[in-house]
């Protein structure tokens, strides 16, 4: 049975089952295996430029990892970033990370232009579609009805067939409350990524509204929050309901079902930032970078930490061993417990090169090969490696 994403960085979204795999220390900091600069020479400039990355990367695991970044082109490296198998160009920059189809074994890339592409692992196109919207938030899959789900800005939701991108439907959702009055940015929603509920239900914020589709699009309920969303929706399948945060620093807790507000946490600071679920917590970082632990059956904290909450508009994810990681404020990765909070490790990128600028800025991906992908808006693309269980350091010599 294929997997239902719970969160907006979820694993399950851009990790290809099966594959090699392993056992690993993943609490340990892992190391940098492999480093790619993207850049763009410029004739009219006569320079060369850095092309940023703000997308999340697909992995194949034991094969490698595709990347698609600001410039268009979706590039497939192998395992430690050395070889490029292929690269393909689209019609522009790419924000939303990237998507897999289990089943086939495809990944669908969605450009900002609101061209949907769906690529083989041989880099050959499967299907396109367009929105004709910009597109932002990272889509979703629907494994039982085979759809992919798209929020796009101007307030829209689309779905198409995944197995051949042939639409399904084209909605309105709600808009934000400034969009009446021409405010300056109210096109730019719904920023935050769909969420999917185990019965097949799509639930999306747009401005301050909650909303949750069924499978061919009808509206199933609607709830207004107090506050604008930019967080992603987590949905918390152990008690059906759906974790909201707000920029007014508290999260929701929602009955899937019904929309009907169960709970309220108010965690103290501004969050934008998209929160992860690992077994019963939730991990929720807030703009002051605190990190808030919350127990999803009691829908209270369990634990905060001082630091490790993700810099803002990116999110949480989780290892393969259940802890949370994210890319700080400060630019490196940092790993905290699921079980306590406490501090795991913190990545380093310090590699010597000329004019290189170690800070990171996309959410960290982490496969069970144990590769943890990440890359930077200065165009720099990593690949880290976690030490191997079978595997110890050599004592110091007396």
């Amino acid at each position: 049975m294929t997997q239902v994403s719970a969160f907006r960085h979820d694993p399950v979204k851009s990790v290809l089952p099966g594959g090699e795999h392993g056992t690993f220390h993943w609490s340990r900091e892992p190391v940098v295996f492999g480093h790619r600069r993207l850049t763009h020479h410029n004739e009219r400039l006569g320079r060369t430029l850095p092309v940023p990355v703000s997308a999340s990367p697909a992995v194949v695991p034991g094969i490698g990892v595709l990347l698609a970044a600001d410039d268009g082109r979706v590039r497939f490296y192998g395992r430690g970033l050395r070889k490029v198998f292929w690269e393909r160009r689209l019609d522009s920059g790419v924000y939303a990370s990237l998507v897999v189809d289990p089943v086939r074994r495809r990944v669908v890339v969605a450009a900002t232009s609101g061209l949907i592409t769906c690529l083989d692992l041989r880099g050959k196109l499967v299907w396109a579609a367009r929105t004709r919207l910009p597109v932002y938030a990272t889509p979703v899959v629907l494994p039982a009805a085979d759809l992919l789900v798209v929020a796009a800005f101007h307030a829209r939701c689309l779905a198409f067939r995944l197995s051949d991108g042939e639409p399904v439907f084209d909605r309105d959702l709600p808009a934000p409350w400034h969009a009446a009055d021409g405010g300056t940015a109210s096109y730019r929603d719904p920023y935050a990524s769909p969420a999917v509920t185990d019965d097949g239900t799509v639930v999306l914020c747009c401005g301050h509204h909650v909303v949750a589709l069924s499978g061919d699009g009808e509206e199933v309920w609607r709830f207004a929050a107090q506050a604008d969303i930019k967080a992603s929706p987590v949905a918390v399948r152990a008690t059906a309901e759906i974790a909201v945060c707000t920029v007014a620093g508290e999260c929701l807790f929602l009955d899937s079902r019904t929309g009907r507000l169960r709970h309220t946490e108010f965690l103290g600071a501004k969050i934008t930032a998209s929160p992860a679920l690992s077994a019963d917590v939730l991990a929720v970082g807030a703009q002051d970078g605190t990190v808030t632990g919350l127990d999803v059956r009691r829908h209270t904290p369990v634990w905060r930490a001082a630091q490790g909450a993700p810099h803002s508009y990116t999110s949480f994810s989780v290892l393969p061993s259940g802890d949370f990681v994210a890319t700080a404020e400060r630019g490196n990765a940092i790993a905290l417990r699921r079980r306590d909070g406490r501090f795991r490790w913190e990545s380093s990128q310090v590699l010597g090169l000329p004019d290189h600028e170690p800070r990171m800025d996309t959410t960290p991906l982490a496969s069970p090969d144990g590769t943890l992908y990440c890359a930077s808006y200065a165009g720099d693309f990593y690949e880290f490696r976690f030490q191997p269980s079978n595997t110890e350091v050599a004592p110091c010599p007396q």
